[in-house]
């Protein structure tokens, strides 16, 4: 199930806190400032200006900044843009000399990355890279694979955009306004890094074998753990 501030608050109430406070490197490798909307849920992370009506910081143009969240911190960090939201990042770092974290679709999408800052494997041995750096060749990789592109596309012009031979994508974005088919695609036949649809429900239980459940199913599989509180993110 993905995070919410509720059930990783709760988590913080039945774990005993680390001993020493976490750190979060964020790089900024775009050559304008960018805003970053810093949600809290428990805890304390540093923070210095308003970003979309929210506490938030500012990244300067190719710089790397660190910051020392409390060792309780449990919240989310999204750049904020012109065109709205990008990838949200929720983070847990609650538990001592671990961290729980995704990358977040669901309400906007942009190129980011969040994992551990010496890229360690997750303890299943399998990549530690939440997010996409580049979302549109993500799903320019899976745009074959749709059989009427015209029609698909022209649907949904809000959330993807195609080159006038359609041979490939030339924008995609996303919100929770976007139709289930749009996230279908994201989720499921490009297989982003990230959350797409909400996963699942405490107290819903999904037909098995419906596409609702391998939607929620997909979803899931993206609330990552690694045992580390040295964390990167990178805003491509």
């Amino acid at each position: 199930m993905r995070f919410t501030f509720t059930t990783l608050a709760f988590c913080s109430l039945v774990l005993p806190f680390a001993s020493a406070d976490p750190t979060l490197t964020i790089h900024n490798t775009k050559t304008r400032v960018i805003c970053l909307k810093v949600e809290t849920g428990a805890g304390y992370f540093p923070t210095s200006t308003v970003c979309g009506g929210a506490p938030g910081i500012k990244l300067a143009p190719m710089k790397t900044s660190t910051f020392h969240p409390s060792n309780d911190w449990i919240g989310a960090i999204t750049p904020m843009f012109k065109s709205g939201p990008g990838t949200r990042f929720e983070i847990n770092f609650s538990q001592p000399d671990s961290t729980w974290y995704n990358a977040d679709m669901e309400m906007g999408m942009s190129g980011g990355t969040l994992g551990p800052s010496d890229n360690r494997k997750r303890p299943n041995g399998l990549p530690s890279l939440a997010g996409e750096q580049d979302p549109l060749a993500k799903a320019n990789a899976a745009w074959a694979h749709v059989s009427d592109k015209a029609a698909f596309a022209g649907k949904y012009p809000q959330y993807m955009a195609m080159s006038s031979n359609q041979a490939r994508l030339t924008r995609v974005y996303m919100d929770k306004k976007a139709p289930r088919e749009v996230a279908i695609f994201f989720q499921l036949t490009a297989k982003f890094n990230a959350y797409i649809t909400a996963g699942s429900i405490e107290g819903v239980e999904r037909k098995a074998g419906s596409l609702e459940k391998m939607l929620e199913v997909a979803a899931d599989m993206h609330s990552w753990f690694v045992d580390t509180q040295e964390m990167t993110m990178t805003i491509y």
